[in-house]
């Protein structure tokens, strides 16, 4: 799946639509956003936070801060 579909997917499951020049127009931030989520990732798997305790490896960090936001 290419950046604009995973986009328009995300956006779907907000029931929001976009045409594919606004499409388009986010691709690059959302490239962006997947580079700083990696860098961001790898930095807080570098520390320990408690013993028995590991970050989620099934779904990216943000992800999981995103959701948190909406509720």
């Amino acid at each position: 799946m290419d950046a604009k579909q995973v986009i328009a997917a995300k956006l779907a499951e907000w029931n929001l639509t976009l045409s594919e020049a606004e499409l388009e127009q986010l691709v690059p931030a959302y490239q962006n956003l997947l580079r700083w989520q990696v860098v961001l990732e790898t930095m807080l798997r570098s520390r320990k936070i408690a013993d028995g305790m590991n970050f989620p490896e099934s779904e990216p960090i943000t992800i999981h801060a995103l959701d948190r936001k909406g509720q």
